[in-house]
């Protein structure tokens, strides 16, 4: 590992050295640069920290009282075209990411003045809790730390690189740990346009099985999936048997929503496939009590997507449960294991009236 991103292939683009430069040069493989040349998305963004203004724990999109969430950053490294953050108001732009100072510090004040602790809290549940940013990552351990000492879970969801040194501290925390691998495909030309600085597929792969191998509870989640490009058999079934082969059994999934914000980030990295968006102008604008007004799939082709990924993840011994929160028009009861997300299950599709 180095503490700058190498360029490996002839003209790719070289990332100048900088506060919060990338940690890995592993992941650029010589026959794929990690931008297209002409690309002006090369550049790591410049790190601002910044005091926080308020308390650091917050309702989050979870529908249970006793799990909240927190922040790190406001801005997200991987500039995913499908990132919500990014379609955000409140979004600080590409080109700068704001570090809260002293987060796990007020965490543990604000924990020791709680007379309720919660449950479990996600921590950047918007962004990345490990963005290649050794402060932002650093900072992800010292928040875990801080929570396992009150024994509260903290939920990571991820496409990052986990540092060997951070993902130490999630082992030696294991108890009061859940990762969630996210990932789209395996197809890394794919996984450019829309993933543009996360971890490659492999990578992540390979961090799931070492995760599971410490005893940290992990899990992988197939999200977005976006209708006619990542949701296709062709897509989902080599996924799915590298997922079997890294010994997971079950993983959470949920299409992809629009918002403005959305649209206008995805639709130019999809170019001549940007019509597969059109599929979301018949569909119902939904908001939940914990989540933004947003336009989802319609309802029939979300289920006929969903049965189609059941039945193939079948195949390979795969279990698959979706979020309520990406199909408030889903209903379910609660989680029967305790976690924060409702499940859904096949036959509850079968039944859902379109």
């Amino acid at each position: 590992m180095v503490g700058r991103w190498q360029s490996q292939s002839a003209g790719a683009p070289t990332v100048p050295r900088a506060s919060g430069a990338p940690l890995l040069a592993s992941w650029q493989r010589p026959e794929m640069p990690l931008f297209p040349r002409e690309s002006t998305r090369c550049r790591p963004p410049l790190v601002e920290r910044r005091a926080r203004c308020g308390p650091v724990l917050h309702r989050g999109p979870s529908e249970w009282d006793d799990v909240l969430s927190l922040n790190l950053t406001a801005g997200c490294f991987h500039r995913c075209a499908f990132c919500c953050a990014r379609g955000s108001a409140a979004y600080p732009g590409d080109d700068r990411l704001v570090l809260y100072e002293r987060t796990a510090e007020q965490l543990d004040r604000e924990l020791a003045g709680r007379r309720r602790r919660p449950r479990q809290v996600y921590i950047s549940p918007a962004t990345d809790p490990f963005p290649p940013l050794a402060e932002v990552q650093d900072e992800t351990a010292r928040v875990v730390e801080v929570l396992a000492r009150w024994q509260v879970t903290a939920c990571l969801v991820t496409r990052g690189f986990i540092r060997p040194s951070i993902q130490r501290v999630l082992e030696r925390h294991r108890r009061w740990v859940q990762v969630t691998v996210a990932m789209t495909t395996l197809d890394r030309r794919l996984q450019h346009r829309l993933e543009p600085w996360a971890a490659p597929p492999r990578l992540r792969l390979r961090q799931l099985k070492s995760l599971h191998r410490c005893g940290v509870a992990v899990r992988a989640a197939l999200e977005p999936l976006i209708p006619d490009l990542t949701d296709t058999r062709r897509n989902l079934a080599p996924l799915l048997q590298a997922l079997a082969e890294a010994g997971v059994r079950h993983v959470t999934a949920g299409y992809l929503f629009l918002r403005s914000g959305i649209r206008d980030h995805l639709a130019p990295v999809l170019g001549d496939e940007a019509n597969i968006l059109a599929s979301y102008d018949a569909g119902p604008l939904l908001r939940s009590a914990t989540v933004a007004a947003a336009r989802y799939l319609p309802k029939a082709r979300r289920q006929r997507g969903y049965a189609g990924l059941m039945a193939l993840a079948a195949e390979y011994g795969i279990q698959v449960t979706l979020s309520s929160l990406t199909n408030p028009d889903f209903h379910a009861g609660p989680p029967p294991d305790g976690t924060s997300r409702p499940r859904l299950s096949l036959a509850l599709l079968a039944q859902a009236r379109p």
